[in-house]
């Protein structure tokens, strides 16, 4: 199994054998919420890496965590076959079915599901995000990877995974309400997912504009990563495992 970062945020690819799965893809210049680039917006700094590798038609599944537009970006979506299967939440599969997408999976916590050479796992995600998102863990026959958008649930009973993806760089709303772990958190994570390896995702949060930006407050870690040490810090980075 390959993992190759995907974006300078936090999209995601996965090659193994014949397979090549993307998460979460952004693959536009800008990110924007629907309709309302005011509302948030994030301009990216690097072209994607299935589009510098022109890799857009080999991808065989779309994982979408959430159907907040920083996960689902439908003007990057609309660049796959609408028959690409798709799984992800229930309120993500809503927006995809009205935008077209025709192989749908709404996935369910603890089940899993077979994408040719890869096995996904579905994971319940940390609050606040426990009824909205999920984690997964995707496994191929050498190895398995765990991946965690935004907090990590410490009651997961899983561990002994290859790597792990997951947020170190803290985000507050209003002060009060955490969407994101800082890096002491995702240190703990590490340790109980037993990782041999981190890798870094959501990062950079400062670079996220618009009104609800300034409802944040943001502790960014990232720069201080090397002290775990981490993978795949740029842009199609990639980890072999």
């Amino acid at each position: 199994m390959q993992i190759i970062r995907g974006d300078d945020y936090q999209s995601w690819v996965y090659s193994n054998d014949d397979d090549l799965i993307v998460v979460d893809p952004w693959l536009t210049k800008r990110q924007v919420f629907p309709k309302m680039n005011w509302l948030l917006n994030r301009e990216s700094t690097e072209e994607a890496y299935l589009l510098k590798n022109k890799l857009i038609d080999k991808v065989t599944h779309i994982i979408i965590t959430a159907h907040f537009s920083d996960h689902l970006d439908l003007d990057s979506l609309k660049l796959f076959n609408k028959n690409i299967p798709i799984f992800t939440t229930h309120e993500a599969s809503k927006v995809l079915i009205k935008a077209g997408f025709s192989s749908v999976v709404v996935v369910n916590i603890n089940n899993e599901y077979e994408l040719n050479s890869f096995k996904l796992d579905i994971h319940k995600a940390g609050k606040p995000y426990n009824t909205t998102t999920f984690a997964y863990s995707l496994s191929s026959s050498r190895a398995k990877v765990f991946h965690e958008p935004h907090m990590f649930n410490r009651n997961l009973a899983i561990d002994n995974v290859d790597a792990c993806i997951i947020t170190v760089d803290m985000v507050k709303v209003l002060g009060l309400v955490q969407v994101s772990m800082g890096l002491n958190q995702a240190k703990i994570a590490k340790s109980k997912l037993n990782a041999k390896y981190f890798i870094a995702t959501g990062i950079a949060p400062k670079r996220t504009s618009g009104l609800i930006s300034y409802l944040l407050s943001i502790k960014e870690s990232y720069q201080g990563i090397n002290l775990m040490p981490a993978s795949c810090q740029q842009v199609g980075d990639s980890l072999s495992l």
